[in-house]
């Protein structure tokens, strides 16, 4: 997962790179609590890209399962969790110890659980936001969606005046047990203009 260039200067990526892996630290713990199995989240790549370059990162080229919550307080934006429906599907399966239906629909109870994961995820970035910005941050009820991931980035792209033009992708991985299955996503973490701007203030004096 590259960029074609990073609008953010090393010292702010490395700055960014910190905050995210304490993030990833929390989160694991989280879902370790959640789920009474070992739990493990890296992020092999982080990039600051413009929303045009998303679909060519993410690489996808099939339907994802897209969990969606809006950022709300002093910090205003969008934060999404992806994952190939292949991958949200097995996944879904160990957290419920149920098979997901042979038409691949998710019922209620695989629903709930990837929901669950995408909030766990999205509320320790939503505390990193907090911590980077010195800001109240909070997060809505998750959507959860499976669609082809060209339209979310056109829905993120489509969205009002404010929004942002400018996404923190980053690539995720969650690994059960130690010898266990690993499940790769991302995290697109789409801040408003003003949004950005008080993160990469923040970022400046860190």
């Amino acid at each position: 997962m590259t960029a074609s260039g990073s609008p953010l200067p090393p010292i702010q990526l490395d700055a960014l790179r910190e905050v995210v892996n304490i993030a990833s630290g929390h989160a694991a713990t989280a879902l370790s609590q959640l789920t009474q199995r070992r739990v493990m989240i890296s992020v092999p790549e982080l990039a600051v890209a413009a929303l045009t370059e998303i679909p060519a990162l993410l690489g996808y080229g099939e339907k994802v399962v897209v969990i969606a919550m809006q950022i709300l307080g002093d910090v205003n934006g969008h934060l999404v969790f992806l994952m190939p429906k292949a991958n949200a599907t097995v996944l879904a399966e160990l957290l419920t110890r149920k098979p997901v239906p042979a038409d691949g629909d998710f019922d209620a109870l695989a629903r709930s659980s990837l929901m669950e994961t995408g909030n766990v995820l999205g509320g320790a970035y939503a505390g990193a936001l907090s911590q980077i910005t010195g800001s109240m941050v909070m997060l809505s009820v998750p959507i959860f969606g499976v669609e082809p991931p060209d339209d979310v980035l056109r829905q993120q792209r489509d969205r009002g005046p404010d929004r942002g033009d400018l996404a923190l992708c980053l690539e995720t991985r969650l690994t059960f047990d130690e010898a266990g299955p690993r499940f790769d996503g991302h995290i697109l973490l789409v801040p408003s203009k003003a949004s950005l701007e008080m993160i990469l203030t923040a970022l400046r004096v860190r």
